[in-house]
């Protein structure tokens, strides 16, 4: 596996990626309206707008995209990894790829903001809670932050 830049190419199987694990994973956890909401917020056209305001990477097993991770200044957002693959160290592998390149950049600390599902393994990777926030759009997110 390896992890490069997002291409406007990928932005449909990304789609896919996000939207499966949000149905399958994050639903347990959240409305209906609330992963209706984020699904709609993940679409192609909306993926590659957002690639060009941001770093998007994209974890690969040859064509396959198995994993994808946002940078914005030190803030990693839209980590998802396609539930088949969950449990085999790419979520882990995005997020210290994400923090190595935050080291080179100078940051000296590293934020998420977590749903519900994902805080316990963020938790496991050193990242301690400092605040709870709840929106309408994406309900309850953790603001979680690791000194790197």
């Amino acid at each position: 596996m390896r992890i490069r830049k997002f291409k406007k190419e990928d932005a449909r199987k990304v789609y896919y990626l996000i939207r499966k694990a949000l149905v399958e994973v994050n639903s347990k956890d959240y409305s209906k309206s609330i992963i209706e909401y984020i699904i709609s917020n993940n679409t192609p056209t909306e993926l590659t707008r957002r690639s060009k305001l941001r770093d998007v990477y994209v974890a690969v097993q040859g064509e396959q995209i198995m994993g994808t991770a946002n940078l914005n200044g030190n803030v990693l957002s839209t980590i998802f990894v396609n539930p088949k693959y969950h449990g085999k160290g790419i979520g882990t592998k995005l997020i210290e790829f994400l923090e190595k390149k935050l080291r080179k950049k100078g940051h000296t600390s590293a934020v998420i903001p977590s749903s519900i599902t994902a805080y316990s393994f963020y938790k496991q990777l050193g990242y301690k809670k400092i605040k709870t926030k709840i929106t309408k759009n994406f309900g309850k997110v953790l603001i979680m932050e690791k000194e790197l």
